[in-house]
């Protein structure tokens, strides 16, 4: 899995809008999607000509989902990209004091709890209400403050080819010193029957020069 993932991270790194990534590896062994390959990219300048990644052969929908966010774009005319695993960034909701970016982790004990669903239909007023039905406003007043919440995001899928039409991403800095909170606090979200919930420590994590040297930090 993690060579597989390399030679992703190496491609991903040598596209002109690359700006992080990272491997997100489930903390439950028997949850639904083992890992997520998460990434972020400029919105625009794009060239569509080539293609996004070189898909993962070797493993299913089932235990890998691969996220790419083409939306954080701040001084660059967007370029809508639709392929399978593109996802725009509607809303990111952050801490006092946190920036936009990295997306990348700051702390070696940071968790992240993903909320994949999927809809009939992508409409605004969907869209309008996405804090209440998605859990975003449990996380958002609720989440135990030793896990120390960082930021919640919320993603759109681009093509209505992908499993999951929307997706919430909390990072929480300090789950791992309290692995077994977060896990409560992950298993109180799923008892809402709302989407599919998982809780991820990160694997490994890269920006352009590490990647295209070869070499991904572990965290």
């Amino acid at each position: 899995m993690v060579k597989d993932w390399k030679q992703a991270a190496k491609y991903n790194a040598s596209q002109a809008t690359f700006l992080e990534g990272m491997l997100l590896k489930n903390v439950d062994p028997g949850g639904t999607l083992l890992y997520v390959d998460y990434s972020v990219f400029y919105g625009g300048m794009r060239d569509l000509r080539q293609i996004s990644w070189e898909p993962l052969q070797k493993h299913s929908i089932n235990n890998i989902l691969r996220i790419q966010n083409h939306q954080y774009s701040a001084d660059i005319e967007p370029r809508r990209l639709m392929e399978e695993g593109c996802y725009d960034e509607e809303e990111c909701i952050v801490r006092e004091a946190v920036k936009q970016l990295p997306r990348t982790p700051v702390s070696k004990d940071s968790v992240y709890i993903l909320s994949a669903f999927h809809t009939m239909d992508i409409t605004e007023n969907l869209e309008r209400r996405w804090m209440s039905w998605s859990g975003a406003k449990v996380i958002l007043w609720k989440c135990p403050k030793d896990l120390k919440l960082r930021r919640i995001t919320f993603l759109r899928s681009t093509t209505e080819r992908d499993s999951f039409s929307y997706l919430v991403l909390a990072e929480c800095e300090e789950g791992m010193n309290c692995l077994n909170l977060a896990r409560q606090f992950a298993d109180h979200l799923k008892d809402r029957r709302c989407g599919l919930v998982g809780l991820y420590k990160v694997e490994r994590y890269y920006i352009p020069q590490l990647a295209r040297s070869h070499s991904s930090s572990t965290v």
